[in-house]
């Protein structure tokens, strides 16, 4: 589809473009509606982009009571997705592109694009048709946990490329694809088409519930479509090839019917397909239209699409080398752009701008602080479920909250008086691939034990608690466990940063997430990592990163002589990204930094010789 199909894309009768960004995830759907801001020839803006509508949908997935089972009806994605456009249609009034003979004046908001954002890793399997034939296997699901240990090893010597896919984790897809053949064979025998959850969303989104009315009606299927992106995250993508490793697929699947099945892999800016007939109908676009009457099919254009972590760093502007974010939940996750591929030290990861996503993820991030705050500061009675609401607002008064714990924990200077906290309560760690890991307070003294006790006391801080922790040393640990987990993250830029080389070079953090709220983390994540660190704004990063693919693609797509052609980075650097004013540098004290340095180094000793030995 040329661009001459879609008329006055961006300046007719002065409308307003607007591109839709959806990020499917694992608990729900969420969209954001972006108007991108304008710019001459020299790079300069002269019109500010911005966020004009949101939306979510949110679903579960499927129960089940097999283990290490997680599962979704793709089905719902769908409708999740359709929920959130019709939405974001009807309340900013979005209509599609007017012709070039159109006589309005009026101003209008004209959709112009979409991007979809998908969860990685997970396996959708569709018929001939293009129509699931299971349930999607997640992310999370590791059913296929031998299978990845044969991947590993076996496959990965069978083709003499031992070592190389050492990433390869039991929640890739790859994994799942040939637990399937073993365990599905009769689902197997029947799938046409293997592809990623925004894979197949972009899928449908092009027609395939549009009985013929499509722009690509006349096609007697439409062909699934992935990106580098994603596509690196499935176990079978070579990035230093930039292509599917054939050997390593045909070695998992001998009949030929995996590499059959894989979609195309498309560039950055490239645009797999249009938003079908059927679908402007279902969302309010396109209310009295017959499409089996229409001559003229209004085009909205549907970018490339990507993975979750791809279209994050697209939202938050990580699109240069010398920057990575820092997203702190309930696992920590570190990625950044690299100039080189990375080795199978941490995931290899493409990016959304054709270079390299390197990727680190620890498990053990802030549930490790609930966990703390939960059993040392308000024991049993912090978890009571009580039904009276007089007595709820009077147990709520009574828990510790984490800024309380915080403030607590200040009292302690860094290092923690020599106490260390090893942070893996999940059980086991990915990053260092250590399963058999435990948590583990080390090199505690009767010294260090009574200063923990008596500094700070609860009179000495400023929340309205009237009773202590249940631990006298809750303050202690609080910070010391936040040190562990900070040496963590530490310990996974240095392995990245040995995994790409010069390529990967990050001189300042984007952090997010729940955690990145705590000041006194801010400092040490600082401090201890030894960059700067910024804040942005916007919490559904993902979405706002489709939404800026959408643009970016279809900019290009509009390109001619007279326009620059802009890549995906430029692109991005030129839209509007609220950050936080406050951007905190390390520290300049001497003394902070070389106790932070010694407990990394205590940090380090503890945890090669406790489990050290527990490598795969």
């Amino acid at each position: 589809m040329t661009m001459t199909d879609r008329d006055g894309l961006f300046d007719a009768n002065n409308n307003m473009d607007i591109f839709i960004g959806i990020d499917v995830g694992t608990q729900g759907t969420k969209a954001i509606a972006y108007r991108p801001a304008s710019t001459t020839s020299s790079g300069s803006s002269t019109k500010r982009g911005g966020i004009l509508g949101r939306a979510s949908a949110s679903y579960s997935l499927l129960t089940t009571d097999i283990a290490g089972c997680a599962e979704q009806d793709p089905n719902d994605w769908i409708n999740a997705v359709r929920f959130v456009l019709k939405t974001l249609v009807t309340d900013l009034g979005l209509v599609v592109a007017p012709s070039s003979s159109s006589t309005s004046k009026q101003q209008q908001n004209v959709l112009s694009g979409i991007g979809i954002s998908g969860q990685q890793h997970g396996m959708v399997l569709l018929d001939s048709n293009n129509q699931p034939l299971r349930p999607a296997k997640l992310w999370c699901d590791v059913e296929a946990s031998g299978e990845f240990n044969w991947i590993r090893t076996e496959a990965a010597s069978a083709i003499d490329s031992a070592g190389k896919w050492d990433h390869v984790l039991p929640g890739f897809t790859s994994p799942k694809v040939l637990w399937t053949i073993k365990n599905e064979p009769d689902i197997w025998d029947q799938v046409r088409w293997c592809v990623l959850p925004h894979d197949y969303v972009n899928l449908v989104l092009r027609g395939v519930y549009d009985d013929g009315y499509s722009p690509n009606k006349h096609e007697e299927i439409i062909i699934p479509t992935t990106d580098r992106g994603d596509a690196s995250g499935s176990g079978i993508f070579d990035p230093i090839r930039n292509q599917y490793c054939m050997e390593l697929v045909n070695t998992i699947d001998p009949s030929g019917r995996y590499a059959k099945s894989l979609p195309q892999i498309l560039e950055p800016l490239d645009i797999c397909g249009s938003l079908s007939m059927q679908w402007m109908k279902d969302i309010g676009l396109l209310v009295d239209a017959n499409p089996s009457e229409t001559s003229n099919i209004p085009y909205i254009p549907i970018s490339a699409g990507g993975g979750d972590n791809m279209c994050s760093a697209l939202g938050v502007g990580c699109v240069e080398p010398g920057m990575a974010v820092l997203s702190l939940g309930t696992s920590g996750t570190i990625f950044g752009v690299s100039h080189s591929p990375p080795s199978s030290q941490v995931a290899p990861f493409a990016d959304a701008c054709g270079r390299y996503l390197p990727l680190v993820c620890v498990m053990s991030c802030t549930g490790v602080l609930n966990s703390v705050l939960d059993s040392f500061f308000n024991g049993a009675a912090g978890n009571e479920d009580n039904s009276s609401s007089s007595e709820d607002a009077e147990s709520q008064k009574k828990r510790w909250t984490h800024d309380d714990a915080t403030e607590m924990a200040m009292h302690h200077p860094p290092g923690c008086h020599g106490i260390t906290f090893l942070p893996y309560l999940t059980p086991g760690e990915r990053t260092p691939d250590w399963p058999h890991a435990s948590g583990a307070i080390l090199g505690l003294t009767a010294s260090n034990m009574a200063l923990a006790v008596t500094n700070p006391t609860i009179d000495s801080i400023s929340c309205d608690k009237d009773t202590p922790p249940v631990n006298p040393m809750a303050g202690l640990l609080y910070r010391a466990a936040m040190e562990g987990i900070t040496y963590l993250l530490a310990e996974g830029v240095s392995t990245m940063k040995q995994a790409c080389g010069d390529g990967f070079q990050p001189n300042c953090l984007l952090v997010v997430g729940g955690g990145s709220h705590n000041q006194l983390w801010r400092q040490m994540l600082a401090d201890v990592l030894g960059m700067e660190l910024r804040f942005p704004k916007e919490s559904d990063s993902a979405a706002l990163g489709a939404a800026f693919q959408a643009g970016a693609a279809v900019d290009a797509a509009s390109s001619n002589e007279g326009k620059e052609k802009l890549t995906m980075e430029e692109y991005i650097l030129r839209q509007s990204i609220e950050m936080e004013e406050e951007v905190v540098r390390p520290t300049s004290d001497g003394k902070t930094l070389q106790l932070y340095q010694e407990g990394r180094e205590q940090y380090r000793v503890y945890s090669a010789k406790l489990f050290g030995n527990s490598e795969r």
